[in-house]
């Protein structure tokens, strides 16, 4: 084995590992502010889709039961995701429709990585679910 053959393959080892090394410090911030807003928006799908699933179970409720009682109901679907519930409406009767509205408060955790890319997030954000069903007349 040639020995000059090995120095040459040890440099250019040493140099890509150089180049490794400076491609991973420009892209490591773009890969942590993306991981960080995709926590983000997921934590707010979470809580909307946790919104959605308590009216749902609170128009469900309304229509077999009462207000009080979709109350209650709404309270035990958010409070399984740990969520405070701002306000409940029942709305209707539009016809044989009634509805329930659901809102809760998001705070982000991270609302300057939207700035960054020019979306503005207040926070927190109001979030909203609304469910309608049809009330059965006996």
């Amino acid at each position: 084995m040639n020995p000059r053959s090995s120095r040459g393959a040890h440099r250019t080892r040493r140099r890509q590992r150089g180049a490794v090394l400076v491609e991973f410090a420009l892209l490591f911030p773009f890969l942590l502010v993306f991981t960080l807003a995709v926590v983000d928006i997921s934590r707010a799908f979470m809580i909307k889709n946790m919104l959605h699933q308590a009216a749902r179970e609170g128009v469900r409720t309304l229509v077999v039961s009462s207000a009080d009682s979709a109350t209650v109901r709404v309270n035990q679907v958010m409070a399984a995701a740990n969520v405070p519930v701002t306000s409940i409406t029942y709305l209707g009767p539009s016809g044989r429709q009634l509805g329930v509205r659901v809102v809760t408060t998001f705070t982000w955790l991270y609302p300057g990585l939207f700035q960054w890319v020019g979306a503005s997030f207040k926070s927190p954000m109001p979030l909203t679910a609304e469910a309608w069903m049809r009330k059965e007349t006996p």
